[in-house]
Parts: C-alpha cells; sequence; structure tokens
C-alpha cells in the first residue's frame, strides 16, 4: 500500500491542527483567575486614566467586566469612529435586501447630482487640472471609499477634516477634494470617504441612516442608541458620532462574532461578515495598531498572541475586538476628557487585549 504513508502523514498533521485550535480555544474556556483580574484591573486604571470600561465576553458570556473613573453600565459614550464597523454591516443589510448595487458601481451614478463637470464653466483657473480631476471622480467606486483607497488628498484629525465638518455640505465638500492618487490603489484613513459612503448608502436605502440602523439593527438586537450627530445637511455622521452604552457595544460585537446571528436571528448574511473583514487593503504596519494586517470594509485586522482579530476602532479608545478562533469579543471605552491621549489609548489597550488573550493569563 504505496499511499499509506502519506495518509498517515496527512491523518497527524490534521489531528495535530485541529488539536492545538482546540487547547488554544479551551485554554478560554474557564473563568478567569482573580489574581490576575486584580492585577490586571489595578494596572490598566493606573495606565489609562480616562478609562471608562473593559468587557470580555468568551463564548457569549460576560467572563470580565469592569467600569473605570466614575462610569458604570448606565454611562453612555461617544464611540466615534466604531461608527463606520456599523455603517459597513448596515451596507450588508442592504445588500441582503437585494438594494445595494455592485460595490464597483462609481458613487456618482447614486449620487448624479454632485457629477457637475468644471468643463462647462469658462475662464476659471486651471481648468486642466480640475477636469482632469473630474474625469477621476467618476471612476471613485463605493468599494474604493468602503476599503479607505478613495484617492483624496487627505490627513485625518487635521485642519480639513475640521473643516469638511464645518461645511455646509460635507459631501460636495470631499468630492471638490484633489486626488493624491488613483482611486483603488493606496489605503489612506479618511472619515470623509465614509461621510460620503453613508450619503450614496441612504440614498439606496431611501431613508435615514439612523431609521434603517433602527429597523433593521438596533431594534432586532436590543440596542440603545439614544443619539447620532447629524451634519449641517441633516445626514447622520457615517464615520462618527454615535453614542451608546458599552453593553450595547458588546450585542453588536457579539452578532459579528457569530456570523450575523444573534439570539437565534440571522441579523446580516454570514457571507458578508466574512467579506467585510477580509482583507481587501493592504496594512502591514499602523502606528496604533500592533501586528496589523490589512484593512476591510471599515473593520481592522490584526493578531493578538497569533490570533486573527477583526477590530472596530474610535478615536481615543473606543473598541471592539473580535477574535473568533477564541470565541471572544472583548469592549473597551474612554472618556473624551482632558486625560485622554487619543491615538495613544488605542495603542495602550491593544496590550491590554494582548494581555487578555494570552494562554497563561488562564488558569
Amino acid at each position: 500500500m504505496k499511499f499509506k504513508q502519506p495518509l498517515q502523514v496527512i491523518t497527524v498533521l490534521c489531528f495535530t491542527l485541529f488539536y492545538s485550535k482546540v487547547k488554544s480555544q479551551a485554554a478560554f474556556n474557564k473563568e478567569l483567575p482573580k489574581e490576575f483580574t486584580d492585577q490586571f484591573t489595578k494596572e490598566i486604571n493606573d495606565s489609562i486614566p480616562s478609562l471608562g470600561s473593559f468587557i470580555v465576553s468568551q463564548n457569549n458570556k460576560v467572563v470580565y467586566e469592569e467600569y473605570f473613573h466614575g462610569a458604570n453600565k448606565e454611562t453612555i459614550f461617544s464611540i466615534k469612529s466604531v461608527t463606520k464597523s456599523i455603517v459597513s454591516v448596515l451596507a450588508g443589510i442592504a445588500q441582503d435586501k437585494n438594494i445595494l448595487p455592485n460595490l464597483n458601481t462609481p458613487v456618482l451614478k447614486i449620487l448624479p447630482e454632485y457629477n457637475v463637470s468644471r468643463s462647462s464653466f469658462k475662464n476659471i483657473s486651471n481648468i486642466e487640472g480640475k477636469v482632469a480631476h473630474d474625469s477621476i471622480r467618476n471612476t471613485l467606486t463605493l468599494k474604493n471609499l468602503l476599503t479607505m483607497q478613495g484617492g483624496f488628498d487627505w490627513v485625518e484629525n487635521s485642519k480639513i477634516s475640521t473643516a469638511m465638518s464645518f461645511s455646509s455640505d460635507p459631501v460636495k465638500f470631499v468630492l471638490d477634494l484633489p486626488f493624491e492618487e488613483y482611486p483603488g490603489t493606496v489605503f489612506n484613513y479618511n472619515s470623509g470617504e465614509t461621510h460620503l459612503f453613508g450619503a450614496a448608502l441612504a440614498k439606496i436605502v431611501k431613508t435615514n441612516l439612523k431609521q434603517f440602523a433602527t429597523e433593521n439593527l438596533f431594534r432586532p438586537l436590543k440596542m440603545n442608541t439614544p443619539r447620532w450627530d447629524t451634519d449641517s445637511m441633516n445626514r447622520n455622521i457615517a464615520g462618527s458620532e454615535m453614542f451608546m452604552k458599552p453593553e450595547d457595544m458588546l450585542k453588536f460585537g457579539l452578532m459579528v462574532l457569530n456570523n450575523g446571528k444573534l439570539s437565534g436571528r440571522q441579523i446580516v448574511s454570514s457571507k458578508w461578515i466574512q467579506e467585510s473583514t477580509s482583507e481587501h487593503a493592504k496594512l502591514n504596519s499602523w502606528d496604533v495598531m500592533p501586528d496589523a494586517n490589512g484593512y476591510g470594509y471599515y473593520w481592522w485586522r490584526r493578531k493578538t498572541n497569533g490570533h486573527q482579530a477583526y477590530v472596530a476602532t474610535g478615536y481615543g479608545g473606543q473598541l471592539i475586538c473580535i477574535i473568533p478562533d477564541l470565541k471572544i469579543v472583548i469592549v473597551t471605552t474612554c472618556f473624551l476628557n482632558d486625560k485622554n491621549r487619543g491615538r495613544t489609548e488605542i495603542k495602550r489597550l491593544h496590550y491590554f487585549i494582548d494581555k487578555m488573550t494570552k494562554g497563561d493569563s488562564q488558569p
């Protein structure tokens, strides 16, 4: 039997891989040791003075839940850019309803009211450059926006992003920006692109984003979202400014962990969860994201102790970290006060996430 030995090798290899995965999960199937949690709580409290909450769920059961610096279960936080990952799921729900067009559709096909070529104007300066800009703008797709590869000349958290937020029409503001790269070629984090995507999505679903989310996401998950700010055109800000309690962030994370399902109800297809958390933009390093390995549809990707994680990330330390093979969801929130160190808080929180997912934190 000349195939016997190779078959034995394959069998042993498969068993080893299976056993390693089971062993990895088993390490997280016990309650956290009190000695570990006491030390962890003290260290994170001292290390992050703006911290509001840190919650860990494993196998759909909360195994660690602490509130800090005056916060409690009822405290409502601005989740900042975690909003983007929620908008990603809203896009998936629209796709499940067969109303989201192909992601390679140019955004100006959906928002034709903004497709005004400047070649129709006479005597404007740098007409050649502006006409060239218009032709590039017509190639900008929904997928380019979903993956932060719009190509605009943009610096996040700068004067230009402030100017957009003060604009009388932020969507027009973004579309009028010059291009630094061709769409679809280079990752550049840009909340303006998310706002543009949100405007297109709202037009596709024929209602504002909060209403669509309430009917198809928040209400089914029993999430309380008391506030989602709008721009000067009364559009919900797709990239930020949503407010909720940490427990509601956890409900969202558990739904994603369970491939779009929670409490027996399929909120969004597992196909969309898989697609949206896959790598669509190269991201081999990021200053606040240790071991980053790509960007999906408004989802960050990184490894924590060798385990693939998908992370919804908001300014100042608002995180929903999903680690599928460990069946873990970690939620963190921080107060946006004068003690908050901005992006530094995010980097520090990943240090503590790594401590939590390390095997020796378990008995």
